[in-house]
């Protein structure tokens, strides 16, 4: 069968054809043909343009499973087709195992969703006495008030157990972004802490105790954490410029870690199609259902009440915005990762759920494919007269701008990733600009936008994209809305905050700027700073808003976070208060004195300074000890007329970079790295475990 066409597993088809054979007259189980064509159309798009190398889809109701299919290939250099036994990453979806579980043990009497998570967990701590209040249904619902994600070895190439206890370490250093409860904000590390919290009431492990209560009574043979690495073939593999990439493992398993097929997803997504059973097995009662599918976001801080995010717990939107366009409930779940792409969408009330999972989840929206696919399958049903139309591409009509109005909307405005701005033009227009952290300027990302009937500016050229200005709770908010998923519904959300000057940086956060530290505890098998990547952390500025400072982390895949140094000369504070998913991933900057020179922790990085770092002689072998901390040690070597051939033995990884910081070689245990002639200095990075000696001879 050609890749496109897929692998079916038509158990509704199978089942009907058993009953006529035994001389029943029970009419077939209808198999949603048109949802089935829907699902194939799509996942041929986004083969054919190249943003993933295979997805996997299926469609289910309480009673069964429909159909799921697997398209592309697993493996392009054996040409191996993507099967019905074929596991993708599912990233984020992962996150829904976590509540099942909780609510499992609330059930039994051993949890309590409203105690605070230290009466579970009494180690926990942050450098922040609010962390006491801390409860774990916030856990649940991204209401915690931690600061986001710890990225920090977040996502190897390998197993990476003692990422929680390292997460916590971090924590015990940080303060809350926010009151807990105040506001809910996607955030990763409250479902790492579900770990622990799980650990401390059952006492086995989170990975070991999903598997006995959710895993095994419903026979997902084929759904696994990454515990270790995969046997060739029994998963898709991702691909980046053509090139086969390693497997990806998330240290978070909790909130990323599972490994899954279309078919054994599907089954775990009739637990919310049941009120908790699947077939013969109970796994969780209805009313727990019912509580993990509350909108949660009620009642807390948000400048605007969407439907996505409308978190439950787990659940990304218990007001699936695609589904309620047409009258609908829904409830999703989205996960995407380096190398994956996921999307559990479920309509409880008219009993269908789809999955949806592919590589390099980046390049394509599996939401919109499993909206796609389901709004066919209630066309199937009855349940809607038809597919949704696109929303027509037309503004509302031009209105006269309240006085005011437009000179109030100038200036800045950041979120956790972009830093904007809004300029009144003199024909009474208004253009957003983004600002180049690179180019160190802003530029126009949406020109012409001028105030409409319905209280949003819009441009003609782009009419479903539109924004304006909220006031709450004596911040102001960049809000913006345009057409998402299917395309058949317009989504508003709140994009950014407004920021404003502060007063000149004091003349330590002005030396710092312009210098450059090197990160020195991250894993060398790391996909968050790869050895091809940039390891330098720097700082910089925004010339519209002085007085505050900016992140440049190393990795290159983490974006800027804008901070507030003023009243401190060591600590740099996180500033923004947004709700939704861009106020996540926030993190102070500490200044930290070691050994009379100053290093830099953000996050869970530290970082020393390049400035200090030692020169290694010429002519001899050097030892190199890792220090008993185990980071990662750096050294220097002087450029000469001719090139230097660096021998490195005795390291558990090391790596070679040039003057630029591009990476010349790397391996593990011994080899050689060749720095080219010139002038000034190539850089080795050398891991081991604490303790070891390394030998670095330099010609």
């Amino acid at each position: 069968m050609h890749p496109f066409c897929g692998i079916a597993v038509a158990a509704s088809l199978v089942g009907a054809l058993l009953s006529l054979a035994c001389g029943g007259a029970a009419s077939p189980l209808p198999t949603y043909p048109a949802a089935q064509q829907e699902a194939q159309t799509a996942a041929q798009e986004v083969l054919r343009q190249g943003s993933a190398t295979s997805l996997g889809v299926a469609l289910v109701t309480p009673d069964r499973l429909v159909w799921a299919e697997s398209y592309g290939f697993a493996d392009l250099e054996s040409r191996q087709a993507a099967t019905a036994a074929t596991m993708f990453g599912i990233a984020s979806v992962s996150k829904m195992f976590a509540p099942v579980l909780v609510m499992q043990l609330v059930e039994q009497g051993r949890v309590k969703l409203d105690e605070p998570l230290v009466s579970y967990v009494p180690s926990f701590r942050m450098a922040d006495p609010r962390y006491t209040a801390i409860t774990v249904r916030m856990l649940l619902n991204h209401a915690s008030g931690l600061p986001g994600t710890t990225y920090r070895n977040y996502q190897p190439t390998g197993p990476y157990p003692s990422y929680g206890e390292e997460l916590r370490a971090t924590l015990a250093q940080q303060r809350l972004k926010a009151d807990p409860g105040y506001m809910s904000v996607y955030c990763n590390d409250g479902f790492t802490l579900v770990e622990a919290l799980v650990a401390a009431v059952t006492g086995k492990s989170y990975a070991e105790t999903v598997q006995t209560a959710i895993l095994n009574p419903l026979g997902m043979q084929h759904t696994a954490y990454t515990l270790a690495p995969f046997p060739q073939g029994s998963y898709a593999k991702a691909y980046g410029n053509g090139l086969p990439q390693p497997q990806e493992f998330a240290s978070s398993l909790a909130a990323a870690g599972l490994y899954s097929t279309p078919t054994d997803l599907a089954t775990f997504a009739r637990i919310f199609l049941n009120g908790g059973t699947v077939g013969t097995v109970r796994i969780l009662g209805s009313l727990s259902v019912d509580q993990m599918a509350i909108d949660q976001t009620k009642g807390r801080f948000s400048p605007v009440q969407p439907a996505y995010p409308s978190f439950g717990l787990g659940w990304d939107s218990v007001a699936e915005p695609g589904l309620q366009a047409v009258g609908i409930q829904g409830w999703a779940k989205n996960g995407g990762s380096l190398h994956y792409g996921a999307q559990l969408l479920v309509a409880p009330g008219a009993g269908l759920a789809v999955v949806v999972m592919g590589t390099n989840g980046a390049g394509y929206d599996p939401g919109a494919i499993a909206q796609r696919v389901l709004l066919r399958a209630l066309i199937e049903t009855g349940r809607i007269a038809r597919f949704p139309a696109p929303v027509p591409p037309v503004a509302a009509p031009v209105a006269t701008a309240p006085e005011g109005l437009l000179a109030s909307l100038v200036g800045e405005f950041a979120n956790h990733e972009n830093l904007y701005q809004l300029r009144a033009e003199p024909d009474g227009s208004l253009t957003l600009l983004t600002f180049s952290f690179d180019a160190g300027h802003f530029e126009p990302s949406l020109a012409g936008l001028r105030y409409r009937s319905d209280g949003w500016f819009t441009a003609d050229a782009a009419p479903l994209a539109s924004l304006r200005v909220v006031e709450a709770d004596g911040r102001q908010y960049l809000g913006m809305r345009g057409a998402d998923g299917a395309k058949h519904y317009l989504l508003g959300f709140v994009k950014a905050q407004r920021v404003l000057p502060k007063a000149p940086l004091s003349r330590s956060w002005l030396d710092r700027l312009g210098l450059t530290w090197l990160v020195v505890n991250e894993t060398p098998k790391s996909l968050i700073i790869p050895a091809a990547a940039t390891p330098c952390f720097s700082l910089s500025t925004v010339p519209e808003l002085p007085g505050l400072i900016a992140t440049r982390p190393a990795g290159g895949l983490l974006s800027p976070n804008l901070l507030d140094p003023s009243g401190s000369a060591s600590l740099a504070r996180m500033m923004l208060v947004i709700p939704g998913n861009y106020g996540r991933d926030l993190n102070d900057l500490e200044v930290v004195v070691r050994g009379g020179e100053e290093w830099l922790r953000w996050g869970g990085w530290l970082h020393r300074p390049l400035a200090s770092v030692l020169i290694l002689p010429a002519g001899v072998s050097t030892p190199v000890i890792i220090g008993t901390e185990g980071h990662s040690e750096w050294r220097a070597v002087r450029a000469g007329p001719l090139p230097l051939r660096v021998s490195v033995s005795g390291a558990s990884a090391w790596r070679c970079y040039d003057q630029g910081f591009n990476l010349l070689a790397s391996g593990e245990a011994s080899g050689q790295g060749t720095l080219p002639a010139g002038t000034g200095h190539g850089y080795l990075q050398l891991f081991g475990t604490p303790g070891a000696s390394v030998s670095v001879a330099v010609p």
